[in-house]
């Protein structure tokens, strides 16, 4: 199997598994409860996803732009590349000027193998609530290589530090991909 197969197929069979655990988040919001739930310091927020498939997110807006020796990504920065893999366009300039760096972002953690210790996962943007939901973009993920296994977090939104590569390899089911040397839920450390 390629491993673009094994990544589309481990994406939709995590989807499956991710849409039972954050059903929950769907029953609060029949009962009326608020559709902002807040880890540490981060707000997860409900958006509407494409064809009527509900997801959850992070607000950007939420997340604290320390100073460290990493650069801190959002995933908004990472959508202005609109990749097509028919077109093949090349990156733009803000997106060209990330390869090789140092950063920092945060996402939900997507396992592309099983155990409670992974060291090849897809960081998304959102997490789809429906088991149906669409394969999310190429510029919605990045796929990660962890220097060392690192725990699953199933729902919890994770930051990852580590050295990012702009590379189309849509073959290979990605755009970007990263060299990941940490990895931890946003709860932690307080972040």
């Amino acid at each position: 199997m390629k491993a673009r197969d094994l990544i589309v197929f481990l994406l939709s069979l995590t989807l499956i598994v991710l849409a039972y655990g954050i059903a929950s988040l769907s029953q609060a919001e029949q009962a009326g409860e608020k559709k902002v739930i807040t880890k540490g310091k981060v707000k997860i927020i409900e958006e509407k996803g494409p064809a009527g498939h509900k997801t959850i997110g992070i607000d950007e807006n939420s997340l604290e732009q320390d100073s460290g020796k990493e650069l801190p990504l959002t995933f908004s920065t990472l959508m202005s590349w609109d990749y097509e893999r028919k077109k093949n366009p090349p990156p733009p300039e803000n997106v060209k000027k990330l390869d090789g760096r140092k950063v920092r972002i945060t996402g939900f953690m997507f396992p592309l193998q099983e155990g409670s210790n992974i060291q090849n996962f897809c960081l998304l943007r959102t997490t789809q609530t429906c088991c149906y939901g669409p394969r999310p973009q190429y510029n919605q993920y990045i796929f990660v290589e962890m220097a060392k296994p690192t725990p699953f977090r199933r729902l919890d939104p994770v930051t990852c530090l580590g050295k990012l590569k702009v590379e189309p390899t849509p073959e290979e089911g990605y755009i970007y991909r990263m060299e990941g040397e940490m990895c931890e839920a946003v709860t932690e450390k307080g972040s």
